[in-house]
């Protein structure tokens, strides 16, 4: 844990080893882990002004980053695999000047409930995530997608609808 603002961590969420929880010092800034989360080995939450807020039975895989600038929402029941990176923020870049003093735009990240993010997808800011949609291995989502579509690529793009099944039909 690093910083000095809000951390709030649910009921029997397991938090392993090596993970970095930094707050920052902004006093505005707050990380939420709900219920029942797993958040595995050498993961890094950074809220870098902003906030990021995890619901219920969320997992986050191995060596994947969330990183709040513009804040960070994920909803209940999401799978986040490893090595997968969240940014909620952009560099300004002009052509004569330095782009690392330039500043940036923090739009955020929304990501629904019941979602599969495959190993090193990368989600970049502004983007919002329907429920229950799946996220290919290696995929670049840099706009938002609908709720339950199936999609990959670089840029990705959606593939195919989800086809629900009720639990009682799969009876």
């Amino acid at each position: 844990m690093k910083g000095r603002t809000k951390l709030r961590i649910g009921a029997f969420t397991i938090i392993e080893d090596y993970v970095l929880l930094d707050t920052g010092l902004s006093l505005k800034s707050s990380i939420t882990l709900g219920t029942r989360c797993k958040i595995k080995q050498g993961v890094v939450l950074r809220t870098y002004d902003g906030n990021i807020e995890i619901g219920d039975r969320v997992s986050v895989g191995e060596y994947s980053v969330i990183a709040g600038h513009g804040n960070v929402m994920i909803g209940d029941c999401t799978v986040i695999a490893c090595h997968c990176s969240i940014s909620a923020a952009n560099h300004i870049f002009v052509a004569e000047e330095s782009i690392r003093f330039q500043g940036g735009i923090a739009q955020g990240i929304v990501i629904g409930r019941n979602v599969w993010i495959g190993a090193g997808a990368i989600i970049l800011d502004g983007v919002i995530i329907g429920d229950g949609s799946v996220i290919g291995a290696g995929s670049l989502v840099s706009h938002s997608l609908p709720p339950n579509v199936i999609c990959f690529g670089a840029p990705c793009r959606v593939v195919k609808q989800r086809e629900l099944v009720s639990a009682v039909e799969s009876i």
